[in-house]
C-alpha cells in the first residue's frame, strides 16, 4: 500500500514539473515565437551576423514598448535592406528587451540598443554591441550631399553606397550609430530635434538611415524632457531609467 502511495505522489510531482515547464516554454518561447517577438530565455550566440529574412515588398514596422510608452518606427527595407534586416532579427531575438536608452541629448536625440545597459556597471554603458559589424547603407547621391561634404566624409573613410533609396536624417528618423565606417551592430538613435536643427547637416551622409517614427511623438517629448547628467560631455546620461520593455515587429 505505501509502495502505491508513493508512487501516486511521484506521478502527481512529475505531473507539476512537466506543467510548470510548459508554462514557462509557452510564456518565453511559443508565444512570443507565434508573434514574431521571441525573447532571449536561453544564452544566445550573436557573434556572426544573421541571414537576410526579411520578405521583399513586405513593410515592416516595429513597436518599441518602453516604461514611458509605445513608439511606433515605420522601417525604411528599401533603403537600408541590410541594417533593416539586422535590427528585426536582433529585435524579434529579444536583443533589445530592458535594454535602456544610455545617451540623451535634449532636444537633439536619444540612443539606445546596448545590453550593456542590463547590469549596474554604468560605466560601460554605449560601449556593448552585438559580435559582428553591419556594412554601411547610404547613397551620397540620393541625399543630394555637396561635394565639400562628400570630401569631408570620404576623409573619414566612408563611402557612398549607389542604387539605395536613403533617407535624410531629420526629426523623428531613427538611424544607426556607429564607430566609423562600417561599424553598424545593435545600437541606434532617434532624432528627437526641432524641424529644422542645422546640427543634422553634420551628420548626414555618416549614418545609415532604417526608418522613421510614425506614432508615439508626445513619448519621445517626454523623453526629451528627462533631466540627463553629464550635460557637458558628448554622451549625457539620463537620470531616470528609460527602458525598451520588448520591441516588436510587424
Amino acid at each position: 500500500m505505501f509502495k502505491k502511495e508513493n508512487q501516486i505522489w511521484i506521478y502527481l510531482l512529475g505531473t507539476l514539473i512537466l506543467f510548470g515547464i510548459v508554462i514557462f516554454l509557452g510564456r518565453d518561447f511559443f508565444i512570443p515565437l507565434i508573434y514574431g517577438r521571441r525573447s532571449i530565455s536561453f544564452d544566445q550566440d550573436f557573434s556572426l551576423s544573421p541571414s537576410f529574412t526579411i520578405k521583399e515588398g513586405t513593410d515592416y514596422l516595429a513597436r518599441l514598448n518602453t516604461n514611458l510608452g509605445t513608439i511606433t518606427i515605420d522601417l525604411y527595407e528599401s533603403a537600408a535592406p541590410n541594417n533593416v534586416n539586422n535590427f528585426v532579427y536582433l529585435s524579434q531575438a529579444g536583443y533589445y528587451s530592458r535594454t535602456k536608452f544610455h545617451r540623451l541629448i535634449p532636444d537633439f536625440l536619444i540612443q539606445g540598443g546596448d545590453r550593456n545597459t542590463l547590469n549596474d556597471d554604468l560605466t560601460d554603458d554605449g560601449k556593448g554591441r552585438a559580435g559582428y559589424f553591419i556594412q554601411d547603407e547610404v547613397n551620397w547621391d540620393a541625399l543630394d550631399l555637396s561635394q565639400a561634404r562628400r570630401n569631408e566624409l570620404s576623409g573619414l573613410g566612408y563611402k557612398s553606397k549607389a542604387g539605395l533609396e536613403s533617407k535624410p536624417l531629420e526629426r523623428y528618423s531613427v538611424a544607426m550609430a556607429n564607430n566609423g565606417p562600417d561599424t553598424n551592430s545593435s545600437q541606434f538613435f532617434i532624432v528627437i530635434s526641432a524641424i529644422d536643427d542645422s546640427r543634422l547637416n553634420a551628420l548626414n551622409g555618416q549614418f545609415t538611415v532604417i526608418g522613421k517614427v510614425v506614432s508615439g511623438g508626445d513619448i519621445l517629448e517626454t523623453i526629451s524632457k528627462v533631466p540627463v547628467a553629464n550635460i557637458d560631455t558628448n554622451s549625457p546620461t539620463p537620470t531616470q531609467d528609460i527602458i525598451v520593455e520588448s520591441v516588436e515587429i510587424y
